[in-house]
């Protein structure tokens, strides 16, 4: 897929970017449960964890160099990372599907996986039967106990297909005891598409719309693991 320019892209982690994850938590607190209910912090003692990504251009968005830890202001994992959490290498590509994914991962020497995965195959209609065997070969490879399998934001061009492979993904995790975050669900309007603002394309978050992503993402990252 063609690879936006992204306004301002391939920052450090600096006071934009802590800019921008007080924009994250304000976006997450109108997206709370009914009731007002906000999800805690995580603690002091989940902060230490170290995660490894693998993804498409959703998650290298515009990463200098992602694998090293060179991240850009798009990039959810930078978010990650400024909420506490330490990046431990990974994989991303634009425009991989899951098949790529699986062919180019390696070990990582992290305490979990975190997965999002998937946009290029509904692009391109992979069975998802294909898909979850990937996914599959993806965990075995990367050598980490702790998947954390993370929903694929909307696809304006195709609600409905990304919405029934958040289903399957959320199914897959269930069966196959990964854990899963509907991470995405704070860009997503009713209709299945993105908010105003988080994405200029219809596909790719913006740097805000990576904000909201890498904060729910990190929530979960922080949660204790069941």
């Amino acid at each position: 897929m063609p690879r936006p320019e992204y306004r301002g892209g391939g920052v450090g982690l600096g006071i934009r970017t802590l800019a921008l994850a007080a924009v994250a938590a304000a976006l997450l607190v109108g997206c709370s449960a009914p009731g007002g209910t906000v999800e805690p912090e995580p603690s002091a003692e989940a902060r230490g964890i170290r995660f490894a990504a693998v993804g498409d251009s959703i998650t290298a968005a515009d990463s200098a160099d992602f694998a090293a830890g060179d991240l850009g202001a798009a990039s959810w994992a930078t978010y990650a990372v400024a909420d506490g959490f330490t990046f431990g290498g990974g994989w991303a590509e634009w425009g991989a599907t899951t098949a790529r994914m699986a062919d180019s991962v390696r070990p990582y020497g992290a305490d979990v996986l975190v997965l999002l995965a998937g946009t290029n195959d509904v692009a391109f209609a992979v069975p998802f039967a294909d898909t979850a065997a990937n996914l599959d070969r993806i965990v075995d490879r990367a050598g980490i106990d702790d998947v954390l399998v993370v929903s694929i934001p909307p696809m304006d061009a195709l609600p409905a297909g990304a919405d029934e492979h958040n289903d399957r993904l959320a199914d897959l995790a269930d069966d196959r005891g990964w854990r899963f975050v509907d991470a995405s669900a704070g860009l997503r309007t009713s209709d299945g598409r993105f908010r105003d603002g988080l994405s200029s394309d219809g596909l790719h978050p913006t740097e805000a719309g990576a904000a909201v992503l890498g904060a729910a993402i990190a929530a979960e990252l922080g949660r204790p693991r069941e």
